[in-house]
């Protein structure tokens, strides 16, 4: 279900890109234009999230999914920041509870952290909701803290003590 990625992600991973509405629930600054060479500007993003920690592709056999990572890992105190996003046709399957347990399971045996964090914006109420299902805490709330350009949002953080 994880895997590391390939060349031939990169559809997947630019539609996500391409998606305003996805980027800015990733509370990510899309830009005002597509890329000009979407080829070389796929393998680029894919070696900065490679470079900044754990990534891993979704693949449930037909090709990639999403993607999930774990950045700004913390060595000496054992944390790291979350991130998962899936195409829509991922979706309401339960695709998103299997990747955060593989997720977590990862965090822990391949990289030895103790806890994972996440931001999430607070009206994304879908998957707030599914991170406390699958055991995350709410450690608190950022107020206007994500600009989308249009109005500032709250974000929550939560967390995972792994074990």
């Amino acid at each position: 279900m994880l895997r590391i990625s390939r060349l031939d992600d990169a559809e997947a991973f630019l539609a996500l890109r391409g998606d305003r509405a996805v980027q800015h629930l990733l509370m990510a600054n899309p830009d005002a234009e597509p890329p000009s060479d979407v080829l070389g500007d796929a393998k680029a993003w894919i070696a900065r999230r490679e470079a900044a920690g754990w990534f891993r592709v979704a693949d449930e056999g037909d090709g990639a999914l999403g993607f999930v990572q774990i950045a700004e890992i913390h060595r000496k105190n054992r944390y790291g920041w979350f991130g998962m996003a899936l195409l829509p046709k991922a979706r309401g399957r339960g695709l998103g509870s299997r990747l955060l347990a593989a997720s977590a399971t990862a965090a822990l045996t391949e990289l030895g952290l103790r806890k994972l964090l996440v931001q999430i914006r607070a009206d994304n109420v879908p998957v707030v909701d599914l991170h406390v299902r699958q055991g995350w805490s709410i450690a608190g709330q950022l107020r206007a803290h994500y600009d989308d350009g249009t109005s500032f949002h709250d974000v929550m953080i939560l967390e995972k003590i792994l074990q």
